[in-house]
């Protein structure tokens, strides 16, 4: 019996209790043992109670005083009967749900004020507060109960049906014009949009919370409050159905808690429907915003047991652990108090799967939240970056500071500072060494940069003589050797004034001889002209030899359209495909000009390349290049966000592969290796990232520079 006796004992000792007349006990069960739910229905209290405590409870009395009541079960019972701690505990909890009668009144500070200074909040804590405020309006049972055939047939086999071949169709709807969908995301927070949006949050919460009470009324319960809760601020309605605790089966209260997001599906789904089929105008635009509101809530936010909504109480209820959340930041506590602070008040805590789980569940629901938010700070920063900047803030305080200033709360108690000195100075020293690592010892360094694969010899094939397309000799993906045939070209009027360059040199060599024998007159003209007959001869003769395109090197034939070729005339110049030799590459990769700097210096050695497809290999490099001019166009369509690269390019550039903003390019030889011509795929043309090793540095200093090339990078700071 942990903490038999208790300094707070006198507060209560003399106290005449027992519970109020009108509250009603439920047995339940969680996870195959009993509990015992107490509901007080005028003031909406609950509290639930192991067997032992119910125990007691059941021997309270206004004949006799607590301490009275206690001594004697101690006498009958003592390791089941709980310690005075625990008791004041338990009676000021029962006193603050309005569950406690107490004879002859009772002077409330006397119980409350220890409770009230352990509760003592912080400003972070107020402002939290602040934040997440609730103003109850109306109480809704009575409006319920006039519904409740209605509410009946909405919960009845048909309406299901219904809703869920709605819901389907509206899911298809979404995935169809999912690309549409994402791509307006980004105009959503616009100034102009902002008064849309809040009448479809508003709109498709009014819903949530009417679903969630009338699935607690269809269950037999009551709703006796709907309000205004002030979430971030923003005035948005809910309703109180706590009432579905005292349900016996789980099954009821998962249903209760899945009600919202029901009927979030169905209006999402309606919305969707709705703004496909719609022309554009209001009630587009509406429905555009509900669709936002309702999906992106819902699975990121109510459907995510890791975050304290819908999904969490419906988690809760179904593995029949009530306050999941609190259970596993006591765990936690418990945990830290014995592992870091070497603490004895929470004594040995058991080794079992359920504490492990409690440690893990409270773990990645922070996480998780954190991300979140940190998503969401994000999201609002890009479109108001001083809102966002705040928001970041205040989530530092409440997510990091105050929890860090809880779990080091024992080291102000001058009792344990005593006696743990030697585990302090541990700590301290431990501390003092992580800081200087991190600002003073040099670590190594690296860049993860986006390219692509290029071949070392890649040549484009242009028609270097107008002509009529024969034949394709080579077909499509063919591995030629240098000076294969191509393509077959023909000319027929380079026949004819090859034929007509001829008869004039012959006209000019009989008047050449002409001239001879008249002793010479005109004859250098003749000659001239017979200078310029031969050159054209050699050029007629040069562009009926390229008529047969011819490969430059070995390497697999790319043609840029063969089909349609055949008897089809194309100009001198014009691109007829390439010719790309597979055995030899080159990376070829984009350096934002935040990251160019720490690049100036950079050395190849150590460096490795990752080809999309073949992620297990790592190919070293050669040759390591940064061209020291700035890019605006990219060297491949693979790097922009239409093929899953990073790099923004401008939505009106028709090619597709003109930036946002400039950038340099890095160039590094791969490394040759054995390759088979017909076994193995093509590499060109393939996304790659290369690993670019850096001067070691600190890392404080890396992470600094890492802030500010995000910051530069993002809102250009």
């Amino acid at each position: 019996m942990p903490r038999t006796f208790s300094d707070n004992w006198y507060r209560i000792a003399d106290l005449r209790l027992e519970l109020r007349p009108g509250v009603s006990i439920r047995l339940h069960h969680y996870r195959g043992e009993p509990w015992y739910v107490l509901h007080e229905r005028v003031h909406a209290g609950f509290f639930r109670v192991n067997p032992l405590t119910y125990r007691f409870l059941n021997r309270l009395t206004v004949a006799a005083t607590v301490h009275e009541i206690w001594r004697q079960a101690v006498n009958e019972a003592p390791e089941e009967t709980p310690g005075q701690e625990e008791i004041f505990e338990l009676v000021v909890s029962l006193y603050r749900a309005n569950l406690l009668y107490v004879e002859g009144g009772v002077d409330e500070s006397k119980i409350l004020e220890r409770s009230a200074r352990k509760k003592e909040k912080s400003l972070a804590a107020r402002l939290s507060e602040l934040l997440f405020l609730k103003l109850p309006l109306w109480d809704p049972n009575r409006w319920l109960n006039r519904r409740l055939p209605l509410i009946d047939r909405l919960f009845s086999w048909p309406a299901g049906v219904a809703a869920g071949i709605v819901t389907g169709w509206g899911v298809v709807e979404f995935l169809l014009a999912s690309a549409k969908l994402w791509s307006q995301a980004a105009n959503i927070l616009q100034f102009n949009n902002l008064i849309l949006l809040y009448v479809a949050v508003f709109f498709s919460h009014l819903l949530h919370e009417l679903a969630h009470a009338a699935a607690c009324k269809y269950f037999g319960g009551n709703v006796r409050t709907m309000g205004i809760m002030l979430l971030m601020l923003t005035p948005l309605p809910y309703a109180d159905v706590s009432t579905s605790w005292t349900f016996r089966s789980r099954w009821h209260r998962v249903l209760v808690d899945a009600a919202g997001m029901l009927i979030d599906l169905l209006t999402g789904a309606v919305a969707t429907i709705v703004w496909v089929y719609s022309p554009p105008g209001t009630v587009n635009e509406l429905a555009y915003n509900l669709i936002f509101a309702i999906w992106v809530h819902t699975f990121i936010f109510n459907l995510n047991p890791l975050m304290r909504f819908d999904g969490y109480y419906i988690l809760s209820d179904l593995i029949e652990i009530p306050n999941l959340h609190e259970q596993a930041k006591q765990a936690f506590r418990e945990a830290w108090s014995r592992m870091a602070l070497s603490s004895t008040d929470h004594g040995e805590e058991e080794k079992t799967g359920r504490h492990a789980a409690l440690l893990l569940f409270y773990f990645t629901s922070n996480a998780y939240r954190i991300m979140v938010m940190f998503g969401i700070i994000l999201f609002v920063a890009d479109q108001y970056f001083g809102v966002g900047l705040m928001a970041a803030m205040a989530m530092t305080v409440t997510s990091f500071l105050v929890p860090m200033q809880r779990m080091l709360a024992p080291l102000k108690n001058p009792l344990f500072v005593s006696r743990h000195k030697r585990l302090l100075r541990s700590g301290a020293t431990l501390l003092t060494g992580m800081a200087m690592f991190l600002l003073f010892v040099p670590v190594p360094d690296s860049r993860v940069l986006d390219g692509v694969v290029e071949a070392v010899h890649d040549t484009p094939i242009h028609a270097e003589s107008a002509g009529i397309v024969q034949e394709v000799l080579a077909f499509p993906g063919q591995w030629v050797e240098q000076g294969s045939k191509l393509v077959l070209l023909s000319n027929p009027e380079l026949a004819h004034e090859l034929e007509s360059v001829a008869a004039q040199r012959k006209q000019a060599r009989i008047q050449e001889s002409k001239a001879l024998t008249e002793g010479g007159v005109d004859l250098d003209p003749i000659r001239e002209r017979l200078r310029s007959l031969e050159a054209s001869r050699r050029s007629l003769d040069s562009q009926l030899a390229a008529l047969i395109v011819r490969s430059p090197h070995t390497g697999v034939w790319v043609p840029v359209d063969s089909h349609n070729w055949r008897g089809s005339w194309v100009g001198r110049g014009t691109e007829l495909g390439r010719v790309i030799d597979d055995r030899q590459h080159r990376f070829v990769g984009v350096v934002r000009q935040e990251s160019a700097l720490a690049l100036v210096a950079l050395q190849g050695e150590g460096s490795t390349v990752r080809i999309e497809g073949e992620r297990e290999l790592a190919f070293a490099v050669e040759a390591l290049t940064l061209v020291p001019h700035s890019q605006a166009t990219l060297p491949s369509a693979v790097l922009t966000p239409l093929a899953g690269g990073k790099m923004p390019i401008k939505s009106n550039d028709p090619s597709g592969k003109q930036s946002v903003e400039p950038f340099f390019l890095l160039r590094a030889n791969l490394v040759s290796q054995e390759r088979r011509i017909h076994g193995d795929p093509p590499r060109v043309g393939r996304a790659a990232w290369i690993k670019v090793g850096l001067e070691a540095r600190p890392l404080a200093e890396q992470g600094w520079q890492a802030l500010r090339q995000f910051m530069q990078r993002r809102y250009a700071l």
